[in-house]
């Protein structure tokens, strides 16, 4: 992690996050680095407080992160190099006149190649969405071990008299890193953006009196958003408009259209026939071209992006394999038994959609499996008694059949699951287990879809 910071800050890059729980091995790390920097200022933002690491003293101007952003941007157009290191408090960062503010930063710097402001965020959660296009990213944990693995690689040449370039040293551990990557019996690293592998099980879900079996599969980490629609469909139908918003008003087949789309973007075999959508009529796209009813369709044959069934989509909120291990499977909510740390419900946003990705995530580091938007899920309303012994088998597809099930809440529920808006809807004390139907053909402006796929 030192070689990275050390590069991040001789290159002259803008904005890093470091995803780890140690903050005061980053501020030891920046310190020896800046340590070769004759004049520089460095400044570390905690909790409302801003330090001057020069002269020990507390900023009193800069008592939250968006005044300390505001005293510290200008000073960028100066020779002397300025850094900020923020420790934690993501709830703040993700403000949004704060993230306006280090997109004008990363904006500037692209305009000045001179400007000379960069900041460090420090947090033990993956980068933002928010920020993804704008930001480095280290993972402690991963850049630890790539630094041991270079100094056993210069070590062993050392011990048998070679001479290695760090040219050499980085092409050796970049073919270690494909080897094991290669023979890994693990998949646990995708290589489509924002897709989390997660480990089959065995469970019993909320609604079943038996278990059921979960194959490997992966998963988004949020809701599919409304950048992520655009970009494949080129428009947007949402009500509430916004980039990082769940894409809204998407009925059950424009979903699975996406689906298909966005499989074959990525050279994926699509997974829905809709060639008789018109008519309510499903069909399954397996591999080797086959194409079936839904009730004999086993979606482990199947490699493109598609909905989750419910059996999956209770497995993946609740924690999986991971909860399970943990002893934390039987949380209220997806990652705590307090909604406020990972739902937006109405409680905290009031009938407003909120950006993926505020709140806290769940043991898989998914986001948002609780509370803001509903979600699409592959089943039908009836078909919830799958075959016996069958996971994936649902024998209740015929074009009369136009509900579907529904998953997780949203914005527009109180914590009890009970609608702000009607009177009728049920109430449920678990969000893992919370369900409703929506006719397949509408798209209301509270339910979104979440992206899986079998691996």
């Amino acid at each position: 992690m030192k070689e990275s910071i050390s590069k991040f800050i001789t290159e002259g890059k803008v904005l890093l996050w470091i995803k780890t729980n140690d903050f005061q091995e980053v501020e030891r790390a920046m310190i020896e680095s800046l340590n070769s920097l004759e004049n520089k200022k460095f400044y570390i933002y905690e909790k409302g407080k801003t330090i001057n690491f020069l002269n020990s003293s507390i900023e009193s101007g800069m008592n939250d992160l968006f005044n300390t952003l505001d005293e510290l941007y200008p000073q960028g157009i100066r020779k002397i190099p300025v850094f900020l290191l923020i420790k934690g408090g993501i709830d703040e960062i993700l403000k949004k006149n704060n993230l306006d503010y280090f997109r004008e930063i990363v904006d500037t710097k692209k305009e000045a190649p001179r400007y000379n402001f960069s900041v460090v965020i420090v947090d033990n959660e993956d980068v933002p969405p928010q920020l993804e296009d704008m930001t480095d990213f280290i993972d402690k944990q991963i850049a630890d071990s790539e630094e041991t693995i270079k100094k056993y690689i210069l070590n062993l040449a050392k011990f048998e008299n070679l001479e290695l370039e760090a040219e050499n040293i980085e092409k050796i551990l970049k073919l270690l890193k494909e080897s094991i990557k290669r023979y890994s019996g693990k998949k646990s690293e995708s290589k489509f953006e924002n897709m989390v592998f997660v480990q089959g099980g065995k469970y019993k879900p909320s609604f079943a009196d038996e278990e059921k079996e979960v194959f490997d599969i992966e998963v988004c980490k949020y809701p599919t958003t409304q950048k992520m629609w655009i970009e494949v469909m080129e428009s947007n139908p949402s009500l509430f408009k916004g980039d990082n918003k769940p894409v809204i008003e998407i009925n059950w087949w424009e979903a699975l259209e996406f689906c298909n789309k966005l499989s074959e973007k990525y050279g994926l075999a699509p997974v829905y026939d809709l060639s008789k959508k018109e008519e309510g009529i499903l069909m399954i796209k397996e591999l080797g071209e086959e194409i079936v009813y839904p009730n004999v369709a086993n979606f482990k044959n199947t490699e493109g992006f598609r909905l989750p069934t419910e059996v999956e989509w209770e497995w993946f909120a609740r924690g999986g394999q991971v909860a399970i291990e943990q002893g934390t499977f039987d949380y209220t909510y997806s990652g705590s038994n307090n909604i406020d740390e990972v739902a937006c419900y109405y409680g905290n946003s009031y009938n407003k959609i909120q950006d993926v990705g505020l709140k806290k995530p769940n043991q898989l580091g998914l986001y948002d499996c609780s509370g803001n938007v509903w979600e699409w899920c592959y089943d039908t309303s009836t078909s919830r008694n799958i075959e016996q012994g069958i996971s994936y088998r649902y024998e209740d597809f015929y074009s009369s059949n136009v509900y579907r099930i529904i998953k997780g809440g949203s914005c527009f529920f109180d914590e009890d699951f009970s609608s702000i808006e009607w009177d009728e809807a049920p109430h449920y004390f678990r969000d893992c287990a919370v369900l409703s139907r929506e006719d397949a053909t509408s798209g209301g402006y509270y339910i979104g879809f979440r992206l899986v796929r079998t691996v």
